[in-house]
Protein backbone atom coordinates (compact mmCIF):
# COMPACT_ATOMS: atom_id res chain seq x y z
CA UNK A 1 0.00 0.00 0.00
CA UNK A 2 0.98 3.80 -0.52
CA UNK A 3 -0.24 6.64 1.41
CA UNK A 4 -0.54 9.94 0.61
CA UNK A 5 -0.96 13.18 3.27
CA UNK A 6 -3.02 15.70 1.39
CA UNK A 7 -1.50 19.57 1.36
CA UNK A 8 -3.90 22.12 2.98
CA UNK A 9 -4.83 23.64 -0.45
CA UNK A 10 -6.44 20.49 -1.10
CA UNK A 11 -8.87 20.18 1.71
CA UNK A 12 -12.38 20.77 0.12
CA UNK A 13 -11.49 19.30 -3.35
CA UNK A 14 -13.38 16.28 -4.49
CA UNK A 15 -11.64 13.01 -4.40
CA UNK A 16 -11.75 12.45 -8.21
CA UNK A 17 -10.75 15.52 -8.89
CA UNK A 18 -7.32 15.02 -6.51
CA UNK A 19 -6.25 11.50 -8.20
CA UNK A 20 -6.53 13.24 -11.72
CA UNK A 21 -4.46 16.57 -10.88
CA UNK A 22 -2.03 14.01 -8.24
CA UNK A 23 -1.30 11.77 -11.39
CA UNK A 24 -2.43 13.62 -14.38
CA UNK A 25 -4.87 11.38 -15.15
CA UNK A 26 -8.68 11.40 -16.85
CA UNK A 27 -11.97 11.59 -14.29
CA UNK A 28 -12.87 7.86 -16.09
CA UNK A 29 -9.50 6.60 -14.67
CA UNK A 30 -9.91 8.35 -11.57
CA UNK A 31 -13.54 7.27 -10.56
CA UNK A 32 -12.67 3.66 -12.45
CA UNK A 33 -9.86 3.83 -9.35
CA UNK A 34 -12.63 4.78 -6.42
CA UNK A 35 -15.30 2.62 -7.89
CA UNK A 36 -13.09 -0.37 -7.89
CA UNK A 37 -12.22 0.35 -4.42
CA UNK A 38 -8.53 0.11 -4.95
CA UNK A 39 -8.71 3.45 -2.84
CA UNK A 40 -8.82 3.94 1.05
CA UNK A 41 -9.49 7.19 3.12
CA UNK A 42 -8.79 7.30 6.54
CA UNK A 43 -9.52 3.20 6.26
CA UNK A 44 -12.43 3.38 4.53
CA UNK A 45 -13.80 3.25 1.22
CA UNK A 46 -15.46 6.50 -0.22
CA UNK A 47 -17.61 7.63 -2.94
CA UNK A 48 -15.83 9.65 -6.06
CA UNK A 49 -17.75 12.84 -4.36
CA UNK A 50 -15.92 12.42 -1.39
CA UNK A 51 -15.03 16.00 -0.09
CA UNK A 52 -11.00 16.21 1.47
CA UNK A 53 -10.81 16.78 5.03
CA UNK A 54 -8.05 18.05 7.25
CA UNK A 55 -5.55 15.50 8.31
CA UNK A 56 -7.11 12.55 5.59
CA UNK A 57 -4.91 9.96 4.71
CA UNK A 58 -5.41 8.63 1.47
CA UNK A 59 -4.08 5.02 0.91
CA UNK A 60 -4.15 3.20 -2.56
CA UNK A 61 -2.73 0.50 -3.99
CA UNK A 62 1.36 0.19 -4.39
CA UNK A 63 0.95 -1.89 -7.89
CA UNK A 64 -1.91 0.36 -9.09
CA UNK A 65 0.00 3.43 -8.25
CA UNK A 66 3.15 2.11 -10.33
CA UNK A 67 0.58 0.96 -13.30
CA UNK A 68 -0.65 4.57 -13.23
CA UNK A 69 3.12 6.41 -13.26
CA UNK A 70 4.01 3.91 -16.13
CA UNK A 71 1.26 4.73 -18.21
CA UNK A 72 1.81 8.37 -16.93
CA UNK A 73 5.18 8.31 -18.90
CA UNK A 74 7.59 10.24 -16.79
CA UNK A 75 9.34 13.09 -18.45
CA UNK A 76 13.34 12.39 -19.22
CA UNK A 77 15.75 14.28 -17.01
CA UNK A 78 18.28 14.70 -18.84
CA UNK A 79 21.51 15.82 -16.73
CA UNK A 80 21.37 19.16 -18.46
CA UNK A 81 18.10 19.33 -16.74
CA UNK A 82 18.89 17.76 -13.93
CA UNK A 83 22.14 20.34 -13.02
CA UNK A 84 19.51 23.49 -14.15
CA UNK A 85 17.29 22.20 -10.69
CA UNK A 86 20.36 21.72 -8.45
CA UNK A 87 20.77 25.21 -9.77
CA UNK A 88 17.69 26.14 -7.78
CA UNK A 89 18.91 24.84 -4.41
CA UNK A 90 19.73 27.46 -1.79
CA UNK A 91 19.63 25.89 0.94
CA UNK A 92 19.86 22.06 2.21
CA UNK A 93 20.60 19.85 5.32
CA UNK A 94 20.14 16.00 6.26
CA UNK A 95 16.66 16.34 5.96
CA UNK A 96 15.27 19.08 3.76
CA UNK A 97 16.33 21.11 0.93
CA UNK A 98 15.01 24.66 -0.09
CA UNK A 99 14.43 25.67 -4.10
CA UNK A 100 14.27 29.24 -5.35
CA UNK A 101 11.54 28.39 -7.51
CA UNK A 102 11.35 30.40 -11.02
CA UNK A 103 8.05 32.43 -11.92
CA UNK A 104 6.78 29.80 -14.64
CA UNK A 105 8.01 26.36 -13.27
CA UNK A 106 5.12 24.63 -11.87
CA UNK A 107 5.03 22.96 -8.66
CA UNK A 108 2.74 19.59 -9.83
CA UNK A 109 2.05 18.05 -13.11
CA UNK A 110 -1.51 18.37 -14.98
CA UNK A 111 -2.41 19.17 -18.20
CA UNK A 112 0.34 21.01 -21.00
CA UNK A 113 2.94 20.83 -18.09
CA UNK A 114 6.31 19.02 -19.33
CA UNK A 115 8.40 19.24 -16.64
CA UNK A 116 7.58 20.18 -12.82
CA UNK A 117 9.27 20.27 -9.48
CA UNK A 118 7.76 16.66 -8.48
CA UNK A 119 9.47 15.26 -11.37
CA UNK A 120 12.91 16.59 -9.84
CA UNK A 121 11.79 16.02 -6.50
CA UNK A 122 10.97 11.97 -7.42
CA UNK A 123 14.47 11.60 -9.10
CA UNK A 124 15.81 12.75 -6.17
CA UNK A 125 13.71 10.59 -3.75
CA UNK A 126 12.22 14.07 -1.99
CA UNK A 127 8.84 15.19 -1.53
CA UNK A 128 6.54 17.90 -1.47
CA UNK A 129 5.27 19.61 1.80
CA UNK A 130 3.55 22.50 0.36
CA UNK A 131 2.97 24.66 -2.90
CA UNK A 132 3.79 27.65 -5.07
CA UNK A 133 1.67 28.87 -7.73
CA UNK A 134 3.28 28.38 -11.26
CA UNK A 135 3.63 31.79 -11.82
CA UNK A 136 4.52 32.44 -7.96
CA UNK A 137 8.40 32.68 -7.70
CA UNK A 138 10.50 32.03 -4.66
CA UNK A 139 11.41 29.46 -1.50
CA UNK A 140 9.94 26.13 -1.75
CA UNK A 141 10.51 23.42 0.86
CA UNK A 142 11.25 19.87 -0.04
CA UNK A 143 11.67 17.27 2.64
CA UNK A 144 14.50 14.73 2.06
CA UNK A 145 12.91 11.37 4.13
CA UNK A 146 9.55 10.54 5.50
CA UNK A 147 10.10 11.74 9.22
CA UNK A 148 11.04 15.28 8.30
CA UNK A 149 8.07 15.02 5.76
CA UNK A 150 5.91 14.48 8.70
CA UNK A 151 7.44 17.19 10.61
CA UNK A 152 7.07 20.09 8.14
CA UNK A 153 3.67 19.29 7.08
CA UNK A 154 2.40 19.68 10.69
CA UNK A 155 4.71 22.89 11.25
CA UNK A 156 2.82 24.47 8.65
CA UNK A 157 -0.36 23.02 9.95
CA UNK A 158 0.47 24.29 13.53
CA UNK A 159 1.36 28.00 11.86
CA UNK A 160 5.10 27.27 13.42
CA UNK A 161 6.45 27.68 9.79
CA UNK A 162 6.18 31.70 8.57
CA UNK A 163 6.26 32.63 4.85
CA UNK A 164 6.47 35.85 4.33
CA UNK A 165 6.39 37.32 0.37
CA UNK A 166 6.63 40.62 -1.68
CA UNK A 167 3.91 41.46 -4.46
CA UNK A 168 3.99 44.36 -6.52
CA UNK A 169 0.12 45.37 -6.31
CA UNK A 170 -2.40 47.41 -8.49
CA UNK A 171 -2.79 50.90 -6.67
CA UNK A 172 -2.40 51.55 -3.29
CA UNK A 173 -3.80 50.14 0.25
CA UNK A 174 -5.54 53.29 2.75
CA UNK A 175 -3.24 51.71 5.40
CA UNK A 176 0.38 51.48 5.99
CA UNK A 177 0.02 47.59 7.72
CA UNK A 178 -3.14 46.02 8.74
CA UNK A 179 -4.54 42.17 8.91
CA UNK A 180 -6.88 41.16 6.08
CA UNK A 181 -9.41 38.72 7.77
CA UNK A 182 -11.66 37.27 4.58
CA UNK A 183 -13.15 33.74 4.48
CA UNK A 184 -12.18 32.39 1.23
CA UNK A 185 -13.87 29.32 -0.87
CA UNK A 186 -13.01 27.32 -4.65
CA UNK A 187 -15.88 27.78 -6.43
CA UNK A 188 -16.12 26.64 -10.27
CA UNK A 189 -18.43 29.45 -12.25
CA UNK A 190 -19.00 29.05 -15.80
CA UNK A 191 -17.09 26.27 -15.68
CA UNK A 192 -13.83 28.41 -14.58
CA UNK A 193 -12.78 27.23 -10.61
CA UNK A 194 -11.51 30.28 -9.09
CA UNK A 195 -11.53 31.09 -5.07
CA UNK A 196 -13.98 33.70 -3.89
CA UNK A 197 -14.26 35.47 -0.72
CA UNK A 198 -17.77 32.95 1.14
CA UNK A 199 -18.46 34.47 4.68
CA UNK A 200 -20.96 31.46 5.35
CA UNK A 201 -19.10 28.65 3.87
CA UNK A 202 -15.58 29.93 3.21
CA UNK A 203 -12.61 28.77 5.23
CA UNK A 204 -10.97 31.17 7.80
CA UNK A 205 -8.12 33.08 5.55
CA UNK A 206 -6.08 35.53 7.24
CA UNK A 207 -3.57 37.51 5.94
CA UNK A 208 -0.70 39.87 7.34
CA UNK A 209 0.21 43.41 5.18
CA UNK A 210 2.76 45.91 5.54
CA UNK A 211 3.18 48.35 2.44
CA UNK A 212 6.89 48.63 1.76
CA UNK A 213 6.62 51.84 -1.02
CA UNK A 214 4.20 54.08 -2.89
CA UNK A 215 4.75 54.80 -6.29
CA UNK A 216 2.44 56.72 -8.94
CA UNK A 217 0.01 53.85 -9.95
CA UNK A 218 1.11 50.77 -7.76
CA UNK A 219 2.77 49.60 -4.41
CA UNK A 220 5.10 47.40 -3.19
CA UNK A 221 4.22 45.62 -0.32
CA UNK A 222 4.80 42.65 2.26
CA UNK A 223 2.50 39.80 3.05
CA UNK A 224 2.64 37.22 5.39
CA UNK A 225 -0.55 34.52 5.42
CA UNK A 226 -1.37 33.24 8.30
CA UNK A 227 -3.47 30.44 6.68
CA UNK A 228 -2.52 28.81 4.10
CA UNK A 229 -5.07 29.11 1.57
CA UNK A 230 -5.14 28.30 -2.62
CA UNK A 231 -4.77 31.72 -4.33
CA UNK A 232 -5.23 33.87 -0.69
CA UNK A 233 -2.60 36.53 -0.73
CA UNK A 234 -3.72 37.05 -4.74
CA UNK A 235 -7.72 37.15 -4.07
CA UNK A 236 -7.36 38.87 -0.92
CA UNK A 237 -5.30 42.18 -2.23
CA UNK A 238 -7.94 41.72 -5.02
CA UNK A 239 -10.98 42.31 -2.21
CA UNK A 240 -8.80 45.25 -0.80
CA UNK A 241 -8.60 46.57 -4.50
CA UNK A 242 -5.43 46.49 -5.62
CA UNK A 243 -4.97 42.99 -7.32
CA UNK A 244 -1.63 41.87 -8.07
CA UNK A 245 0.32 43.03 -10.95
CA UNK A 246 0.20 40.45 -13.80
CA UNK A 247 -2.08 38.65 -12.22
CA UNK A 248 -4.92 38.75 -14.69
CA UNK A 249 -6.89 35.81 -14.08
CA UNK A 250 -7.96 37.86 -10.78
CA UNK A 251 -7.39 41.35 -11.39
CA UNK A 252 -8.01 41.27 -15.37
CA UNK A 253 -6.77 43.04 -18.04
CA UNK A 254 -6.00 46.03 -16.23
CA UNK A 255 -3.25 44.98 -13.93
CA UNK A 256 -1.10 43.60 -16.86
CA UNK A 257 2.51 45.79 -16.86
CA UNK A 258 4.50 45.62 -19.92
CA UNK A 259 7.05 47.28 -18.36
CA UNK A 260 7.88 44.72 -15.54
CA UNK A 261 7.64 41.59 -18.22
CA UNK A 262 4.94 38.72 -18.14
CA UNK A 263 5.63 37.21 -15.10
CA UNK A 264 3.04 37.40 -11.58
CA UNK A 265 4.88 39.94 -9.11
CA UNK A 266 4.08 37.39 -6.53
CA UNK A 267 7.33 36.45 -4.70
CA UNK A 268 7.94 34.16 -1.73
CA UNK A 269 11.11 36.47 -0.19
CA UNK A 270 11.69 34.24 3.09
CA UNK A 271 10.29 31.03 4.86
CA UNK A 272 11.14 30.52 8.40
CA UNK A 273 11.73 26.96 9.91
CA UNK A 274 12.79 26.52 13.83
CA UNK A 275 14.08 29.54 14.05
CA UNK A 276 16.62 29.48 10.43
CA UNK A 277 15.58 32.17 7.64
CA UNK A 278 15.97 30.85 3.93
CA UNK A 279 16.19 33.69 1.99
CA UNK A 280 15.22 34.01 -1.84
CA UNK A 281 18.04 35.03 -3.89
CA UNK A 282 15.82 36.18 -6.72
CA UNK A 283 13.43 39.22 -6.59
CA UNK A 284 10.38 40.38 -8.13
CA UNK A 285 12.58 42.22 -10.40
CA UNK A 286 13.60 39.24 -11.95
Amino acid sequence: MKKFIILEDSIGQRIDKFLCEKFDISFVISQKIIRQKKLKVNGSRVDANYRLEDEDEITLYTELVDRIVRVKKKPFLSPEKIKKFDSYIIYEDEGMAAIDKPSGLAVQGGSGIQFCVDDFASAKGWSLVHRLDKDTSGVLLLAKNKETSKKLLEGFKNKTINKTYEAYIYGSLNKDEGVISIPLKKKAVRGIEKVYPDVEEGKEAVTKFKVLARYEDYSLVELKPITGRTHQLRVHMKEMGCPIINDIKYGGRKVARADVGSNMCLHAKTIEVDGKYINSQLSLDY
